[in-house]
């Protein structure tokens, strides 16, 4: 067998996937490592307030933000993949049941 297409839309909603689940799990590190700074700058100095702020919002911007990266990124390797693979061949797959 040989895989000489990709669906470009298939492979970017995938990708998308991908994409929410890393940003997500970013987001939730990020908030993390964010309350944590702020605890320990509560000893002696200050941080800026963006930091701390943004620490919660990036639980949802990471999500949103990786989701549309990782979208366009599946998108575009689609299309590469099937450019190369009309010039050059697909990928050869051995499957069994």
């Amino acid at each position: 067998m040989e895989l000489k297409k990709i669906g470009v839309l298939s492979a970017g909603k995938i990708a998308l996937l991908f994409g929410v689940v890393y940003g997500l799990l970013s987001g939730i590190i990020f908030s993390i490592a964010a309350s944590q700074a702020n605890m320990i700058s509560s000893a002696g100095t200050q941080l800026p307030p963006i930091i701390t702020s943004l620490g919660y919002w990036m639980i949802i911007i990471a999500p949103i933000f990786d989701g549309i990266v990782y979208f366009i990124a599946g998108i575009i390797a689609a299309a590469l993949y099937n450019l190369f693979a009309g010039w050059i061949g697909g990928i050869h797959l051995e499957l069994r049941k």
